[in-house]
């Protein structure tokens, strides 16, 4: 059973919610939804944290938050909850916005909600295993100029942080030091009458697409990108240029992080 937010606002209204305040530690799964456009929070007691079980952004109930057309309970997006437990485990609150630019629009026809499950525990489970904690973010330092239809492997060569080591700034390749599930991101900035679309690999092959051709806009255009992805230990994963010819310092930028 999905409980709504008390006092539930109609589809588009701004105003902050906040959805519950959970007391106690380690009890039974509490779960929520925010109806298209809506902003709103979650908050633990003093001394527990947030562990989020599970999220989509969608529609899987035609019962909740009526009104446009629900007759689906089909559309889920892949990435909503690792975006969620990604901003919101660990924490003692946090907040919401079930936005279509924030998470993907899988059906665009259909009336969307965000739904939220989760616990108040002391040990949020973040991590797998008692393993360290593996992530990286990095950025280029310099603008990169390339030809066209190029085929070649980014370097991002400055490191704001890579927990784990995994992430090689000299080759621009993270490495899998275990089995599990990742996610990916990555993002550039090109200046005007410029393109630099690229894709994700895994050992060499594709398995994501990252459009930015702003060959005919006169300003600057930033693009992004994010990928769940499924390795091995030893697995390889870099960002590849398929067609550009310049790419932004520091703005352009590769994040991953085990789930």
């Amino acid at each position: 059973m999905v409980l709504m937010a008390k006092s539930c606002f109609a589809l588009g209204d701004q105003k902050e919610i906040q959805l519950t305040e959970n007391d106690e530690t380690n009890s039974i799964n509490q779960t929520f939804a925010l109806c298209d456009d809506q902003k709103g929070f979650i908050r633990c007691a003093k001394g527990t944290k947030i562990q989020i079980i599970s999220s989509n952004f969608g529609r899987t109930d035609t019962h909740v938050c009526p009104g446009g057309k629900t007759d689906t309970s089909t559309c889920r997006s892949e990435t909503s909850e690792i975006k969620v437990k990604w901003n919101c485990n660990g924490y003692q609150t946090c907040h919401l916005h079930a936005s279509k630019s924030i998470f993907e629009d899988k059906c665009p026809n259909y009336s969307k909600y965000l739904q939220i499950t989760y616990q108040c525990v002391k040990e949020p489970q973040v991590q797998s295993e008692g393993k360290d904690l593996i992530a990286f973010h990095a950025c280029t330092h310099r603008k990169l100029y390339l030809h066209r239809s190029t085929p070649i492997n980014i370097v991002y060569d400055a490191a704001y942080f890579n927990n784990g080591s995994a992430y090689d700034t000299h080759t621009g390749f993270f490495t899998a030091p275990a089995d599990g599930l990742y996610a990916f991101a990555w993002s550039s900035l090109v200046a005007e009458r410029k393109i630099f679309d690229t894709e994700i690999c895994v050992n060499g092959k594709r398995k994501g697409l990252l459009a930015c051709n702003n060959l005919v806009n006169p300003g600057m255009q930033s693009c992004s990108n994010t990928a769940p992805l499924i390795l091995q230990s030893g697995d390889k994963v870099n960002i590849r240029a398929i067609d550009g010819n310049q790419l932004w310092e520091y703005y352009s930028s590769f994040q991953g992080w085990k789930i």
